[in-house]
């Protein structure tokens, strides 16, 4: 027997197997897009054979289901964290560049979450939302009129734009996260808007009779 194949076959930590798979597969997606996935390819990236792949995943599509899930996980422990003020622009500084360093996988999330299908518990992305804004709540510095059912879908816009934003853009992956980070804190914390031209319009006083 073939040494390389033999040695495939010697994995016997499945917990480690099956994150290397969906590992190989978050990498074979950024690299080369989902067109490219296969369960075969996944395996050699990982460095397992076929037959223990499809121990792990009945086939192609389930392999990118759970591998879209693994990721979000990884998104979701990107946010933990200490829950005081000045630990905030740090979670998202680095759920941006997470997101920057695995795009296509991202992408492949959003446009999910966006074919109309509804964002359910179940839904990864749905989920990261979800814990950021639990986090934020946490923190003590939101709003107690917040619109939880609104805001989700707000920031899922913020997700869209900065991948958006890396396919025309030749910063490195640490300068754009740190400028769409600092750009996104100064928006929660200030808004757009200057601060005169938010000002309430003054009640015309009425003109007086001669």
């Amino acid at each position: 027997m073939n040494k390389k194949t033999d040695q495939k076959t010697r994995i016997r930590n499945p917990t480690q197997t099956r994150a290397r798979l969906l590992q190989a597969t978050v990498d074979l997606v950024a690299e080369k897009g989902a067109d490219a996935l296969s369960l075969k390819e996944a395996a050699r990236i990982a460095n397992v054979s076929r037959g223990v792949a499809y121990q792990h995943f009945e086939d192609r599509d389930h392999l990118l289901r759970e591998a879209r899930a693994w990721l979000s996980d990884r998104l979701i422990e990107s946010l933990e964290g200490e829950r005081d003020p000045d630990s905030t622009e740090d979670r998202v500084y680095r759920s941006a560049r997470l997101v920057l360093n695995n795009r296509e996988a991202s992408r492949l999330m959003l446009i999910d979450a966006m074919a109309g299908k509804e964002l359910t518990p179940d839904q990864p992305l749905y989920k990261l939302l979800i814990a950021s804004l639990e986090q934020f709540t946490a923190s003590g510095n939101a709003r107690p009129d917040i619109d939880l059912e609104m805001l989700p879908f707000i920031l899922l816009g913020s997700i869209a734009s900065l991948i958006m934003l890396s396919y025309q853009h030749n910063s490195d992956v640490d300068s754009l996260a740190r400028r769409f980070t600092d750009e996104y804190a100064r928006i929660l914390r200030e808004g757009i808007i200057a601060p005169r031209a938010r000002a309430p319009a003054q009640p015309k006083t009425p003109k007086k009779r001669a």
